[in-house]
């Protein structure tokens, strides 16, 4: 979800809409709390340089994400000083393109945001060698990417999530290429983990990018005594991660039950649809979520498809305002059961390990669940081989 006060390195075509939208939930029980360590507040500074025209810097901590400050740029050159808890991730960007993010300390740090030249401790000047070679990808990343017109970038993107029957080689061509840059990008967050597990600087990757781990890199990377385990940072991938776990257990064992909301205020409980020889897709999503909402047409296929064949469709919202959920159905009419069930009341997502939606949980004809973690592309595939 893009707020217009991020500087973000991420590239242009790593910033696409993507059927995943962190979903911040409290976890309660089996001990799995996130207690943050959070730093005495110190006075810092960062001075540095810019080719930027504009007349200012945007400063802000950013993971997690704080106010915005601008400081003067004057003849290329910028002071941003303030106080903040040590060992906070801290962004400053031109508005040029030129972004990089720092950690507060003690020691001055001067920095040139356009070639990375660096002044500072042996921490700062590490986290700003990472990013700068993320930005060596970039660079080549995202002219290709606004080379292309609008309609290749949706198709793109409609072969990334769903699939596109009607693929051409030129379709396939810059699909690859996308995938191959986003491979190399990926590698590299991998990398910059991996070298700097002695430190902080891992906190900042796993806030940024835990969505993209797998189990085997949540094992890896995010462990109890790691010293970057219990920076602020590290609580959406601590939740993401037992999740995970909570997924992996109920998956195989007959589905949690929960009690939700319909459209005409009664309640209705997951069981009362299971176990009468049909399988049942649960749709987790919201009407904030724009993902979710852009997952309509393709999940509407999928019901047109498998109703009348052996499939129970049920749109779980986790919605926290009832008026907001009722008018999203009203506007996109979705034609299959609809419920509410929010954090806090029967709170199915928490049972069923849910970080992010849209989610997909699949559930067998006996009760028991089949899957937590499909969509697109490997949904509709999963879904034609159980139905044939």
């Amino acid at each position: 979800m893009k707020k217009d006060i991020i500087i973000t390195a991420f590239p242009t075509f790593r910033r696409l809409p993507v059927a995943f939208l962190l979903v911040l939930m409290a976890i309660t029980g089996q001990a799995q709390t996130f207690t943050p360590l959070v730093e005495d507040s110190i006075n810092f500074v960062i001075t540095g340089t810019t080719t930027s025209p504009n007349d200012s810097v945007a400063a802000f901590p950013c993971a997690p994400l704080g106010q915005r400050v601008k400081f003067p740029i004057t003849d290329g050159h910028f002071t941003v000083k303030g106080r903040q808890p040590r060992n906070t991730f801290f962004q400053i960007g031109d508005f040029a393109g030129n972004d990089l993010r720092f950690i507060i300390e003690e020691t001055p740090t001067d920095i040139n945001l356009v070639t990375g030249e660096v002044k500072g401790s042996d921490l700062q000047q590490r986290f700003i060698r990472c990013q700068m070679r993320e930005r060596d990808i970039d660079n080549v990343a995202e002219p290709w990417w606004e080379s292309l017109s609008d309609e290749e970038k949706d198709r793109i993107i409609t072969m990334r999530e769903d699939g596109l029957p009607d693929a051409t080689a030129k379709d396939s061509a810059n699909f690859l290429k996308y995938e191959n840059f986003s491979a190399d990008r990926d590698a590299l967050i991998r990398q910059n983990i991996r070298e700097n597990k002695d430190n902080i600087i891992p906190a900042w990757y796993l806030f940024t990018d835990f969505s993209n781990l797998n189990y085997e890199q949540m094992v890896e990377f995010i462990q109890e005594d790691a010293p970057y385990a219990h920076h602020p940072a590290m609580e959406r991938p601590w939740k993401a991660y037992w999740g995970k776990i909570k997924q992996m257990d109920i998956t195989g064992k007959p589905a949690p039950d929960f009690e939700a909301e319909s459209p005409d205020g009664t309640t209705h409980r997951l069981s009362e649809y299971m176990g009468h020889g049909r399988y049942v897709l649960i749709d987790f999503w919201a009407s904030w979520c724009g993902p979710c909402i852009s997952s309509f047409p393709f999940m509407k296929q999928l019901y047109a498809t498998y109703k009348d064949r052996g499939l129970i469709f049920l749109g779980v919202s986790c919605d926290k305002d009832r008026d907001a959920w009722l008018k999203a159905l009203e506007k996109h009419q979705l034609p299959w059961k609809a419920l509410r069930s929010h954090a806090g009341k029967g709170d199915a997502l928490d049972l069923y390990g849910i970080r992010g939606i849209p989610a997909v949980i699949l559930i067998s004809p006996d009760g028991k669940v089949i899957s937590t973690d499909l969509e697109g592309k490997n949904l509709q595939t999963k879904l034609a081989t159980i139905f044939e």
